[in-house]
C-alpha cells in the first residue's frame, strides 16, 4: 500500500513547487503515512529544513538491546556494551512474567547503578500480567516500562501505568497529537515515544516533541528498524529537545550503508560532524531495490 501510495503521489508532484507539494500531502498523509513521511520529509529537505544542518556537529547518546538471556552471557554482553560507551540499555519483556523478572533481576545486578533501563513489552502483555510484572519489578535502574498493552487497548495501558512502581512509556499508541493529550490525561504514563514515520514531516514530528513537554510528559525519540536517512533526520530534529538516549540506533544494524559518508558511532553516541550533508551511495541503494519508476515532466 505505501508503494503504492508514493507511485501516485509522486505523480502529482512531478509540476508542483515544494511547497505546494507539501500543502497536499498534509491533506492525505493520513491515508499511508509512512509512505507520505517518507515524500514530506524529502521535500522538506528540499525546501532547507533548517534543522538538518548543524553547524556544531550532534553527538546524541543511543540505546542499546540486551540481548543474552542466561547469566554469565547477560553479563558479558553487558560488560561490552558499557566499555563502549553505551548507559541506556533495552529490555524486551513480554512473554512470561515469571521468567522476565527473573531476566531483569540478572540485568539489574551486572548494571548496578552503571546505566538506565528501559523496559519494552512490545505490547505482549495482557492487562493482567502487566500489571502483575510493574508492581513486582524493582525499580533500581528502570527509567520506564513501554508499551504494555495492545496499541488500542487505552484502557489496559491506562490500567497499567496507574498501578506501575515505574513510568509507563506509549509508543505504538501515540501517531498524533491527539493521542499525546490522551496520553496525558492517564495517571502514571510519564513518556511519549515518537518516530517520524507516523508524523508525516519533520516539522510535524517536531511539533509533535515540543508538544509532548507542553503536556507534561518526557519524549523519547527514534526508531530501531529506521534506515541511515530516519536516523539522520530524526537526531537533527530533535537534538535540542530531547535529554536522554535516543532510540534511532537502527543504522547500526545492516552490513549496507546508504550514505557515502557514513552515520559514525563513538562512545555510546551517534556522531554528526558539523554541516553534515549526506549524499545517497546509489549502487548500494540500487542493489537493495525491488523495483524502481522514473517520472519525467
Amino acid at each position: 500500500g505505501g508503494w503504492q501510495f508514493a507511485k501516485e503521489f509522486a505523480a502529482r508532484l512531478l509540476n508542483c513547487e515544494p511547497m505546494v507539494g507539501c500543502r497536499m500531502l498534509e491533506k492525505c498523509w493520513h491515508q499511508s503515512p509512512v509512505a507520505a513521511t517518507a515524500l514530506m520529509s524529502a521535500l522538506e529537505m528540499l525546501l532547507g529544513y533548517e534543522s538538518l544542518t548543524n553547524a556544531e556537529g550532534i553527538r546524541v547518546p543511543l540505546v542499546t538491546p540486551v540481548n543474552a538471556v542466561e547469566p554469565e552471557a547477560i553479563r558479558s554482553e553487558i560488560e561490552v556494551k558499557l566499555a563502549t560507551g553505551f548507559k541506556t540499555f533495552k529490555v524486551k519483556v513480554g512473554l512470561d512474567v515469571s521468567s522476565d523478572l527473573k531476566r531483569l533481576c540478572d540485568i539489574q545486578n551486572v548494571v548496578s547503578g552503571q546505566a538506565k533501563l528501559r523496559i519494552d513489552a512490545n505490547r505482549a502483555y495482557s492487562q493482567e500480567d502487566a500489571i502483575i510484572f510493574s508492581t513486582k519489578l524493582d525499580p533500581d535502574d528502570v527509567e520506564l516500562f513501554e508499551q504494555p498493552c495492545a496499541t488500542d487497548n487505552w484502557h489496559a495501558n491506562a490500567k497499567v501505568a496507574k498501578c506501575s512502581v515505574v513510568p509507563v512509556m506509549l509508543d505504538e499508541s501515540i501517531c498524533s497529537i491527539a493521542d499525546i493529550e490522551r496520553a496525558a490525561e492517564l495517571d502514571g504514563v510519564g513518556y511519549c515515544k515518537l518516530k517520524l514515520k507516523r508524523f508525516g514531516g519533520l516539522s510535524r514530528l517536531r511539533e509533535a516533541l515540543e508538544f509532548v513537554r507542553t503536556a507534561g510528559m518526557i519524549p523519547v525519540l527514534g526508531d530501531g528498524l529506521g534506515c541511515e536517512i530516519v536516523c539522520w533526520m530524526e537526531a537533527c530534529v530533535g537534538v535540542d529537545i530531547i535529554d536522554n538516549a535516543g532510540e534511532f540506533n537502527g543504522y547500526l544494524k545492516p552490513h549496507l550503508r546508504l550514505f557515502e559518508e557514513p552515520l559514525e558511532f563513538g562512545c555510546g553516541q551517534l556522531l554528526i560532524p558539523p554541516n553534515y550533508r549526506p549524499c545517497l551511495k546509489r549502487t548500494v541503494l540500487d542493489s537493495q531495490s525491488l523495483e524502481y519508476i522514473r517520472l519525467c515532466v
